[in-house]
Parts: structure tokens; sequence; C-alpha cells
């Protein structure tokens, strides 16, 4: 009889990891690592953040980890995916570095932080030599209705795009193998003998700078659109589950008693599908928050002191792209010379700048309240 996961969990063969990156990813962190927790007590869990972000990370939370047998792990590697064709950070690579980290055991699970487990994973097909076990996409974002996208993915090393077809959540569409990264279990090992995290990025870093395929399809699916290459590379074949290891709140969501993992995106999507109970029960237990509400307020209460400034950092762009044309000379204005305009512009920039510092100084911790993830004894 196969081994279930839960015998590879408990055991500390399969690690359970996933991101912290402050200042995101931090309160969602604590229902996760709680629900984890509550199903594998002795597991070997790990959360990981970007380089140098430790110190980032609030003192509260920090011991929350700690007492839970999780204290979060620096990343060895920072990003370095293509920034000459795009303006920011690709976030998403950050669960790619964190499946490439070297760890003891056998099998890994990667959960995104905006999940909760809301009964064991305990399943044979999940910790397996020669599968990647993963949830299809709910819509095929990266390719679209393209074969020819995927040709060309799949060309860039030397591959033909695989015969093997799955069916699209949300559209029932049957595509190219194609999955949500929000839960993926694999071997640390592929049958080619390479770390299969490792392929993984390599894969991502290769494709991010090739030219043979449109770069603004990279974005944000580079992940999604990486993950079945490199299994591929491995020697992996996709062990297909259901919906139930990485299912979507959404508009269409009805709650199952089969759910392993729900995948909630933003509390505004549970409270609209009426189905809060499981995540209060978890923060509220042994005192930790008053409420659910209670546990959001810090990062609501951000959201509505980053707003006033993200605005006008939006009203700073625009007039600085009206004054651009006038710059350089493209239009004429009656009121100001070219280098009227470019003197506003560097007053503008000089503006932006202070606002965006102002913004990056901001953190969920400034509105903790004494009782805010409280310890008792």
């Amino acid at each position: 009889m196969s081994k279930h996961s839960d015998e590879f969990i408990t055991s500390g063969e399969c690690a359970i990891i996933y991101m912290i990156d402050p200042p995101h990813l931090v309160s969602q962190s604590i229902p996760l690592l709680l629900s984890l927790r509550k199903a594998y007590p002795t597991a070997r869990i790990i959360p990981y953040m970007p380089m140098g972000t430790s110190g980032s990370l609030p003192n509260r939370v920090a011991e929350f980890h700690a007492r839970l047998d999780a204290t979060p792990r620096e990343l060895t590697r920072e990003l370095n995916f293509n920034r000459k064709r795009y303006n920011k950070p690709y976030k998403h690579g950050h669960k790619i570095l964190a499946a490439a980290e070297k760890r003891e055991g056998a099998y890994c699970i990667f959960v995104d932080t905006d999940t909760y487990l809301a009964k064991p994973f305990d399943d044979p097909r999940l910790c397996q030599p020669d599968a990647v076990a993963v949830v299809p996409e709910s819509v095929a974002g990266f390719s679209g209705r393209f074969i020819e996208v995927w040709d060309a993915t799949y060309a860039v090393f030397g591959l033909k795009t695989p015969e093997e077809r799955v069916k699209m959540q949300r559209t029932g569409q049957e595509r190219p193998p194609y999955f949500n990264a929000g839960f993926i279990a694999f071997p640390e090992v592929t049958p080619s003998g390479d770390r299969f995290g490792e392929l993984w990025y390599d894969t991502a870093m290769t494709f991010d700078y090739e030219d043979t395929v449109d770069h603004e399809r990279k974005r944000p699916w580079l992940d999604q659109a990486t993950l079945p290459v490199a299994s591929l590379r491995g020697g992996l074949r996709h062990e297909v589950m259901e919906n139930d290891f990485n299912y979507p709140v959404d508009a269409e969501f009805l709650p199952k008693p089969s759910v392993r993992l729900y995948h909630y995106h933003g509390l505004e999507r549970l409270r609209a599908a009426e189905h809060t109970s499981e995540l209060e029960s978890l923060l509220t237990k042994d005192g930790l928050f008053q409420s659910l509400d209670h546990y959001e307020a810090p990062l609501t209460k951000l959201r509505a002191a980053m707003r006033p400034l993200s605005q006008e950092v939006g009203k700073l762009a625009e007039e600085r792209r009206a004054l651009k044309a006038v710059s350089k000379g493209e239009e004429v204005s009656e009121t100001m010379s070219q280098r009227e305009a470019k003197q506003a512009i560097q007053a503008i920039q000089k503006k932006e700048r202070a606002v965006r510092d102002e913004l990056s100084t901001m953190h969920e911790a400034q509105f903790y309240d004494d009782d805010w993830l409280r310890f008792d004894g």
C-alpha cells in the first residue's frame, strides 16, 4: 500500500513551505501556520523570506512563528529576473526561489500564504518520486487559446509541447499542462537527478530572458508557464489533483466538506461567501485575537492610511506625463517653455520620491494594539 503524505509530513520526510515578504504576506501567514499546526503538530514547516528582510518582520509575528516551531528562513538568493523589460520585480518568483532552497527530506509541499488548511493533506498521490502533484488553473492565462505559445515555450529547451491535456477549472477547456502555483507537491530530487526547485529556477530564468516568446505573456504567469516545462525536463509526470487541494474562493464558491486547502485570496471573498467561521475559529482560539475583525484591523488601517498617498503618487505621475511632451518640444504650451516644463518635471519627480519614501516606511505593525496576537503565559 502506498504511503500517505501524512506519514511523510509527520516523519519530517516532507516539508511544508510558504513565503512571508514584509511588509506583504505578514498577517496572512498567521492563519496559515495555525491551520498547518492544527493538522500537523510535529511537521517540518519552513516559512521563507526574501534575502535581507528578516529584520523587517514584526517582532510579534516572528515570536509567533518561533513558538510554533516554524522560524522563518531568509532565501539565500535574490531575485534576478529580467528587469530590462519590466518596471517591477517579479514577486511571484519568490516561490520559485523557495522551492530551490536546499532542505532535508525527500519531498516538499509549497502553498501560497493566502491559503489555509481545512483538513489534512493525507493522500498517497502527493509524495511520489516520479510526479509533481498539481491542480489545474482556472483559465489558460499564459497561452490563451494559442498552442503556438506553448510550442515556442517548449522549443526554448529543445522540447515539444506534450500531448497531455488538462481541463481548466473555470472554463472546462482542455489545454496543455497548466497549473495554479498556489499548491505544488514535489520530490526534492527528480528522476533526471536534478533538484526540482533548482530546475524550475533555471527554467524560469532562461525563459524570462528569451526573446522568441512575447514578453508581455510572461507577467504575471512566468512561474506557472515554466512549472510544467521544468517537470518535463526533470522526467516528472503530473499528478493532476482535484481542486480540493487548492480550492479557489470566488464568485462561484461553494464550500465542500472534501476541501483540504482553501485559496481565499482575501478575507473579503470569504465574507462574501459567508464562510469565515473556520478561519475565525483558528484565530480566536487560545485568545490570539478577539475576533476576525480584530485580526484584520491593522491591515485595514494600513490600507486606509496608504490610500491618499497612493492617490497622490498617481496624480503626480499624470502631471509629469502631461508635461513630458512639452519638455521634448512635441507639443507647444502657451504658458510654459520647454525649459520650464523640464524644471516642473524635476520638481514633480522630487515630490514623487518623497511620497514613495513615506509609503515604503508604512507597515501594519504600526497599527497593532496591545491585544493583537496576544500570547498568554
